[in-house]
């Protein structure tokens, strides 16, 4: 079972008249007041720390030869399809793709709001910053903006044409793309996800590497160690075949790991 997360970012509010003016969409966060903590409270969560528990901007925490996805981290493949609600929690649309900055930031959510019947939807970019990604029914991650479906329906369309040139920029360009490993051509594999921190920098890459190599397990890998290329090409690892057998194994869910140890 996929491990899910919840962003720290706040919701965005945002007027019609000024989302109607651009591209994307610049979403002023809206002030909120922090929740009341008792003095125990937060003596609990000092000890929690002094204990050397996971904090909530770590993205995987490396055990042995095991690597597990932090409570805190973002998985960009669960992101993409997710439900998007409206600041009255109603749906307004689904992400259909991210956008990264030149840093592996992502940078805007690309919302659908469906169309009729699935068919005809309009796309329109939200800035990451605005959005809150939390968990919703069944554990399925669900993304809230400070935007109507109205409000929606007066923003220009989001244009990925020049993201999709460019070939790193989009988080669909990263799913599913076949990955070779720099030190021999002959070794590749496939790229399955990119795993974020709380901010939506990008951290780690979960690759998969069978054929020649005959890894079966999915592998984490810094997101450094990749080299970006056009859209119609591979992307390039910069690890030798000894390194990347030796990197952890991946698991979205500590269970996943107790499971693993028993076979």
């Amino acid at each position: 079972m996929k491990r899910l997360f919840t962003t720290t970012a706040l919701v965005a509010s945002m007027a019609l008249g000024t989302a109607a003016a651009s591209d994307s969409v610049d979403n002023a966060p809206r002030e909120m007041a922090p929740p009341a903590q008792t003095e125990g409270a937060a003596m609990d969560a000092n000890d929690n720390l002094e204990t050397g528990s996971i904090n909530s901007s770590d993205v995987v925490s490396i055990n042995g030869n095991a690597a597990v996805m932090s409570d805190s981290a973002i998985s960009a493949r669960d992101l993409i399809g997710a439900t998007v609600v409206g600041p009255t929690g109603d749906e307004v649309g689904s992400v259909s793709d991210l956008v990264f900055d030149d840093d592996n930031a992502l940078e805007q959510v690309v919302v659908s709001d469906g169309g009729i019947l699935g068919f005809g939807g309009k796309e329109v970019a939200v800035d990451f910053e605005g959005a809150t990604v939390t968990r919703g029914e069944g554990d399925d991650p669900e993304v809230r903006i400070g935007m109507t479906a109205e409000a929606i329906e007066g923003v220009a369309e989001f244009d990925k044409t020049p993201y999709t040139d460019a070939g790193d920029r989009l988080g669909s360009a990263y799913i599913d793309r076949e990955v070779r490993l720099a030190s021999a051509e002959d070794r590749s594999g496939e790229l399955h996800d990119l795993i974020l921190d709380d901010s939506g920098a990008a951290k780690y890459a979960v690759v998969e590497f069978g054929g020649l190599l005959e890894i079966d397990s999915q592998l984490a890998v810094e997101i450094d160690s990749l080299t970006t290329a056009s859209a119609e090409e591979p992307f390039s690892l910069s690890m030798t075949e000894e390194e990347l057998r030796q990197a952890p194994v991946f698991h979205y869910d500590a269970d996943d790991v107790a499971s693993a140890s028993d076979l």
